[in-house]
């Protein structure tokens, strides 16, 4: 069978499932699990290391052998996977303690630090640095932003998540909020659709070398990413 038309099947026989996924997202809300908004707590529920459709963009977007910096690196699993497939130099950052000692049990380099506080700034220069799905956590991503401006000699990786999807559209249409959290409600504070955070980052100093969606609506996610595209990694640049 051809594969195009395998994959029109596989499509086809996933249309169910999808529909009540899309529902499930629109018409309810996930249980908190931890009391407060902890990131020891946070980490303590994620600390297996999981594949995520963002790993495979960042390694396609990273030269073999660079030195990257993780801001936000969790237990490690970005590192794992850029140091398996492109042999980077990696080190991580990340304000919870509990995320640094399992990254650092697996024999990745990392520290303890808060990437929003007024104090915080990167000592050294990397190839490239990586804040995935951190900015939308922090309470001035701004001063983030410009305290790594000068920190990467080929490129700042980030990812957000995009509440400009149509099933947080479709939720507001309903009168419920966009739900973007797990485990707290707590976890974001900012929120921007993908047209915002181009602004954003426009007006931040910095000019887009590469977007790409990382999941979303498969194939409407790649052709309209602003509405189909629920995570998007992008590369970019100081202008």
């Amino acid at each position: 069978m051809p594969r195009i038309i395998k994959e029109f099947f596989n499509r086809l026989l996933a249309f169910p499932s999808r529909v009540r996924t899309t529902l499930t997202a629109i018409f309810t809300s996930p249980a908190q699990t931890i009391e407060r908004m902890d990131y020891n707590e946070y980490w303590e529920q994620k600390l297996e290391f999981g594949f995520s459709d963002r790993y495979p963009s960042f390694s396609e977007l990273i030269e073999d052998g660079s030195t990257v910096l993780d801001i936000g690196c969790g237990n490690g699993a970005t590192l794992k996977y850029l140091t398996e497939h492109n042999h980077i130099i990696g080190e991580g950052i990340d304000i919870s303690a509990a995320a640094v000692n399992k990254a650092l049990e697996r024999g990745f380099s990392a520290k303890v630090a808060d990437a929003a506080s007024s104090d915080f700034k990167i000592e050294k220069v990397y190839d490239y640095i990586i804040i995935s799905e951190v900015l939308e956590h922090i309470p001035n991503p701004e001063d983030l932003i410009e305290k790594v401006k000068n920190r990467f000699r080929r490129g700042l990786l980030l990812s957000i998540p995009n509440t400009g999807h149509y099933t947080h559209r479709l939720r507001l249409l309903f009168g419920r909020f966009p739900v973007q959290w797990v485990y707290h409600p707590g976890e974001h504070l900012r929120f921007w659709t993908l047209t915002d955070f181009k602004l954003w980052l426009s007006a931040r100093g910095y000019k887009v070398a590469s977007m790409k969606a990382t999941s979303g609506l498969s194939p409407l996610c790649n052709f309209w990413p602003e509405m189909f595209a629920d995570s998007i990694v992008f590369l970019v640049k100081a202008s």
